[in-house]
């Protein structure tokens, strides 16, 4: 269901996050597991997301069987003392699951709107609950896209070019139809690319350029760069085997599965893995695609990156080093299916500079068929002083132009240039790291720096107290159980990050033991007794109640866990706020 024609059943006093359409095979299990992340974020009693993603599950089937376009509307409201999540269940219900609705909800209102019968529920937040960072994380969960969504987008853009060939066939001469041919797949790539420089304005952290010439009017290079969030920027250079139509297809759908999966995983090794698993299967064209992909966390210059059989880029140091990125971490993308890629990493410090490209630079002939080559354009890059990305994908193209003269342009150019400025500080914020071994008796010292540096800053002391509990639940947990070896004197060091903003704490644990998420498992349930309750999970409860906003994800060959703790209760002031400029806007 196209989700631009459906007008909202949401009062206009309501912040709108979204619609989550039932009209897939696999669309209740979706909005099952889009409400449970949705919930998790806001409610203030655990058990909550668990039992309302139940109720959405059974309400959901009833909605998609009786109806011929269900959906649930997701808004967020802001009238009264505390803020809450609106659910608008669009269509008819049966007496059946109008009963899960009552039995879990104390108010149930049912009306007609401009776009026909819903039944709206409402689930309380607390006052803290939510900011500014998580109404856009609840807008993001709720516009993700699904895979059959995705690949509904990629069908829908090959019937647009069977209808645009079917044309083509019509055209009256050969000439005609070439000509049309080319604008169609020339349209189909440039439309993909980001074409606007500066390309994030906003963003001080780093400068980025690119540029991309084919050889034809349609070619298989292509570039692409995305914020995934407000620290970590992703961007790639590929070059897709073959030209023309085809080569621009496969293009657009290797595109689309990298920003889709980014959009979830911080590895640029289990994305590639991920898109080659997904272009090799079924590719009797047997097409394939050379690719570059980055992810710079712009708070502390580590760019993590995987290169799958594409041309090693250039890191032109801020102290004048040009150092050439060797490793190649896999074949090419799309010719052998159950490829598992690796990934390294390099820190950049102020300006520093990556160059990428690919090999239509160093094979540009010219009128004598002699090859630009390498050793030039190493060259080029090591003389030279840039202080923008802008000017060393100027310089470098308009050398390749000058050397090839007369001659023509034998492969596609593409070239991109990312120059990291370091991370831009915030008034107001202040940092602090700390290290420790795999020793449970240092967790104490740790809890003992963040109290010093608390006491500096006024954190308040029920703010540190929680934290305390925290840090000694969670570091307890990865000392005692994180590590597979054990034999005496092998260490292992766990590093936390605080960085204090004007209201809130921002505390970040990296291990590198083996994959676990603490928040993973089911809260347990604490109306047991004590006799009848399984052991463990407790300690975790406390973390997840004692923070507003707890995060895992494996970066790499580490556990990350983010934890968040407001420090003034004055997110509903907040939220009023940011809901007054939407509405101005």
């Amino acid at each position: 269901m196209n989700q631009a024609q459906v007008h909202s059943t949401l009062p206009r006093e309501t912040f709108v996050l979204g619609s989550i359409p039932l009209v897939e095979s696999c669309s209740v299990l979706e909005a099952r597991r889009k409400i449970h992340s949705l919930v998790s974020l806001v409610a203030p009693d655990s058990l909550v997301p668990t039992r309302l993603a139940t109720v959405v599950s059974e309400v959901g089937k009833a909605l998609r069987r009786l109806n011929p376009q269900p959906r649930i509307e997701v808004g967020l409201c802001a009238r009264g003392n505390l803020p809450r999540l609106q659910l608008d269940f669009v269509g008819q219900l049966d007496s059946r699951s109008l009963g899960y609705l009552n039995s879990f909800f104390d108010h149930l209102e049912k009306d007609s709107g401009s776009s026909g019968l819903f039944h709206r529920v409402n689930v309380e937040l607390s006052s803290s609950a939510v900011n500014s960072a998580t109404l856009a994380r609840l807008r993001e969960i709720v516009e993700q896209k699904t895979r059959d969504q995705l690949l509904e987008e990629i069908q829908s853009k090959n019937s647009e070019l069977e209808e645009s060939l079917e044309t083509l066939k019509r055209t009256r001469s050969a000439k005609d139809r070439m000509e049309s041919e080319l604008n169609i797949g020339r349209d189909i790539q440039m439309s993909m690319l980001p074409l606007s420089f500066p390309a994030f304005p906003e963003q001080g952290e780093f400068d980025v350029h690119a540029t991309l010439y084919p050889a034809q009017e349609v070619g298989g290079d292509f570039y692409d760069m995305f914020m995934i969030d407000l620290d970590h920027f992703c961007f790639c250079v590929g070059d897709v085997s073959g030209k023309g139509v085809p080569a621009a297809l496969f293009m657009a759908v290797t595109k689309t599965l990298i920003k889709s999966r980014a959009a979830n995983d911080l590895s640029p090794a289990s994305i590639l893995s991920h898109v080659n698993s997904e272009s090799a299967e079924g590719n009797d064209s047997a097409m394939f695609v050379t690719l570059f992909l980055a992810i710079l966390n712009l708070d502390t210059g580590e760019m993590v990156y995987s290169n799958a059989g594409h041309n090693p880029p250039y890191l032109m140091r801020s102290r004048g080093e040009l150092q050439r990125l060797e490793n190649r971490h896999g074949p090419v993308i799309g010719a052998v299916e159950g490829i598992a890629y690796g990934e390294d990493s390099i820190t950049l410090t102020p300006a520093d500079m990556l160059y990428l490209y690919t090999d239509g630079v160093t094979e540009a002939m010219d009128i004598e068929g002699r090859l630009y080559g390498e050793g030039r354009l190493r060259e080029r890059l090591k003389l030279s002083d840039y202080s923008t990305a802008k000017d060393a994908v100027g310089d470098t193209i308009n050398d390749v132009w000058r050397y090839q003269g007369d001659a023509s342009q034998a492969d596609d150019i593409t070239i991109m240039s990312v120059r990291y400025h370091g991370p831009v500080t915030q008034e107001g914020e202040t940092e602090l790291t700390l290290r420790m071994h795999n020793d449970i008796t240092a967790i104490a010292g740790i809890n003992d720096d963040f109290n010093a540096f608390a006491n500096q800053h006024s954190i308040p002391a029920a703010v540190q107290r929680r934290m305390n509990v925290c840090l000694d639940e969670l570091l307890n947990n990865i000392v005692s159980y994180g590590y597979c070896d054990e034999a005496v004197g092998d260490e292992h060091e766990i590093e936390l990050h605080f960085r204090l903003l004007d209201s809130e704490l921002v505390v970040t644990i990296v291990d590198d033991g083996k994959p676990f998420n603490p928040f993973g498992n089911d809260p347990p349930d604490i109306c047991l007794s004590v006799e009848e309750r399984p052991i463990g999970g407790l300690g975790v409860h406390l973390v997840k109640n004692f923070m507003d906003r707890v995060h895992y994800e494996r970066h790499g060959e580490n556990n990350v866990v983010t934890l968040h703790k407001q420090l003034h209760q004055d997110a509903q002031e907040h939220l009023q706020e940011h809901l007054d400029q939407e509405h101005e806007a």
